[in-house]
């Protein structure tokens, strides 16, 4: 469960953030970067195999979530300068990764 806010500004349900039987977050962002599009990476970069792509919307950057035996050990956030809204990320079978955004640019990001 989160601390989520409605579009209004006003609190999701009953503002509760945790209640028994329920378990909290692995990991979360404050404020929030509304993820879109999301998937593992297989391609031919090996320091970001296994790692999680994610696209963002208000955050405008795709998100790289390092994991380890299940757990975030790091983050970084890849294409930032270009203040646009990441709609959806691709594992590209030529071992690239692809994202497009809600301008409509698609962008390959490959080894140098």
């Amino acid at each position: 469960m989160g601390d989520g806010i409605e579009y209004s500004g006003e609190k999701v349900g009953k503002g509760i953030t945790q209640k028994e039987g329920t378990e909290q977050p692995v990991y979360y962002w404050d404020p929030v970067i509304s993820p879109s599009g999301i998937t593992f990476y297989t391609g031919s970069m090996d320091e970001w195999k296994g790692n999680l792509m994610i696209g963002c919307l208000s955050g405008e950057h795709i998100n790289r979530i390092v994991m380890k035996d299940n757990k975030v050990i790091g983050e970084e956030r890849l294409l930032e300068d270009q203040k646009e809204r990441f709609r959806d990320v691709l594992d590209g079978i030529d071992g690239n990764l692809y994202a497009v955004t809600d301008s409509g640019k698609l962008y390959k990001i490959s080894k140098k």
